[in-house]
């Protein structure tokens, strides 16, 4: 995998603390769902909760976990595909690196 400009490089480890809060505010509001919920069946409840930590860890690795410029096109079509990058945020980048997400997305459908 080819490396990102590094214009583009700089701009994702700018974004990096926003984007992290972010997605951890969205497993947040996942787990007051939960919680709200659990009434009556608590052991299934937790088990949900479990599941979903699980699940949410996986994608916050995938999306932040040992960033390198190498990495980084993949880690941007993952943010971008699972709409946590703003239109904004994502115009921001180079329109090479708009343009291969795109097309790497457009393959994965």
């Amino acid at each position: 995998m080819s490396s990102v400009p590094e214009k583009d490089w700089k701009l994702f480890r700018k974004l990096q603390a926003d984007l992290t809060a972010r997605v951890c505010d969205s497993v947040f509001v996942k787990v007051e769902e939960l919680a709200k919920s659990r009434k009556n069946k608590e052991h299934q409840s937790y088990l949900n909760l479990y599941e979903l930590v699980q699940e949410q860890d996986q994608l916050i690795g995938e999306y932040f976990n040992n960033p390198t410029r190498n990495n980084a096109l993949l880690k941007i079509v993952a943010l971008q595909s699972n709409n946590i990058l703003t239109k904004e945020e994502f115009s921001l980048f180079s329109e090479e690196t708009q343009v291969r997400v795109n097309e790497i997305i457009g393959l994965r459908r």
